[in-house]
């Protein structure tokens, strides 16, 4: 007969075991699937200036009166401009998750992930190049962002890496997201849509890998955490989600795309109610993941 504990300790081995199985499964398709980013894409010589680069709908302004005050052309200049830092964004969060990753590819915890995680490395330096391309090419930078992340959290290696694979699995869905979205709007410019479907491809592995690896590394936290270091970790991550959604509202891009006013533009966008249950909708499915996993609700995010 076997007691609680007992029973925690097979549930977090039969945790490790899934996780190891989904990883290999997963390398097997990210190698069936492999391309040559640098021979996949056609790079136009430019864009249409008159043409969106980004679905207007999900663009920081749109729903508010901000939105409703500008004119056709400052609404295709703004989707410009936001394309270019949503791609950005995707630079700056990928540079840092090549980090961690890297740094754990041989780790003796993770026995069984290293091939997955070299394959994750590989795909992920090239979705960095592709999206470094576009803006530098169309938008003549790469936009600087304030790096998304909180202050350090107690805890030992469970919490910490449980920490550190929450973010990126919150940074990937919210991306995703939008490539998804982005990937069939023929309203955009082909090489766009291409790129957003080329994420949104190798994205939906590296989610399968994301939410299993969310699971057992859970599992192994409540054998070896305190309580508190579990609630610390879910706070940690709630207030990622926020510091995520509010590096989309960078006010350089407002001035870059002459909208008007555009130094207050980010503060009134912000705060308007509509953009907040915009967010909530963006990111319901990883919240109630979340939820479901027991790590924070979606009421614990500052929308």
């Amino acid at each position: 007969m076997t007691g609680p504990v007992e029973e925690r300790h097979a549930d977090m081995h039969q945790s490790w075991e899934r996780l190891t199985t989904v990883a290999a499964r997963l390398s097997d398709q990210a190698r069936d699937q492999r391309y040559h980013v640098f021979d996949i894409f056609d790079w136009p010589a430019e864009l249409p200036t008159d043409q969106f680069w980004m679905s207007p709908e999900l663009t920081t302004c749109h729903g508010t009166a901000v939105w409703d005050r500008l004119s056709d052309a400052e609404r295709v200049r703004l989707t410009q401009a936001e394309a270019v830092n949503f791609f950005s964004l995707n630079v700056h969060l990928i540079r840092e998750l090549i980090g961690e990753v890297a740094g754990r590819i041989y780790d003796t915890r993770y026995p069984g992930l290293s091939e997955f995680f070299h394959d994750f490395i590989h795909e992920e330096n090239e979705h960095m190049w592709f999206f470094a391309q576009f803006c530098q090419r169309y938008g003549g930078k790469v936009y600087k962002t304030k790096r998304v992340a909180g202050s350090a959290i107690d805890g030992g290696p469970a919490i910490r890496d449980l920490v550190i694979f929450g973010r990126i699995l919150i940074a990937e869905e919210l991306c995703d997201y939008y490539n998804a979205k982005m990937a069939t709007d023929g309203r955009l410019p082909q090489i766009a849509q291409q790129i957003n479907a080329v994420h949104h491809q190798d994205e939906s592995r590296h989610i399968a890998f994301g939410r299993q690896m969310m699971r057992a590394l859970y599992e192994e936290a409540k054998q070896s955490a305190t309580p508190e270091e579990l609630a610390g970790a879910g706070t940690y991550l709630a207030r990622y989600v926020s510091s995520c959604l509010r590096a989309f509202y960078h006010p350089e891009v407002y001035a870059d795309a002459a909208l008007p006013e555009a130094r207050r533009i980010r503060a009134e966008v912000l705060g308007d109610p509509y953009r907040q249950e915009f967010h909530r909708t963006v990111m319901h499915k990883t919240t109630r993941f979340f939820d479901r996993l027991g790590l924070f609700t979606e009421d614990t995010v500052a929308w």
